[in-house]
């Protein structure tokens, strides 16, 4: 019985040193957004301006290709896209920029 469990506690000692080994080392990377998310800094400069001229400059951004526009009510839907900005109008101009 001691023998068994000798084994057994040796096997799982080499187990996880296996696996300590095999672990992919933890880098300091910083992640570059992609898409829309990379142009979100640059949403505040659109708020409050026409719809047209939103939709105009979100168009001319990298990694957009589809700009949703809406009111509070308009129905969309909830997938996530990486390549879409989606456009809350409110009173005739742009409220809220998101990403998705």
């Amino acid at each position: 019985m001691t023998r068994n469990l000798r084994s057994l506690a040796l096997t799982v000692g080499f187990l996880t040193m296996a696996c300590a080994e095999v672990a992919p080392a933890q880098t300091q990377a910083t992640l570059v957004p992609e898409g829309c998310a990379q142009h979100q800094a640059r949403f505040a400069g659109l708020l409050g301006k026409a719809p047209e001229e939103v939709r105009a400059a979100l168009q001319a951004m990298p990694g957009i290709t589809t700009v949703r526009m809406g009111g509070p009510n308009t129905p969309m839907t909830r997938d996530y896209r990486i390549d879409r900005a989606s456009v809350l109008i409110e009173n005739g101009v742009a409220a809220r920029i998101t990403c998705g």
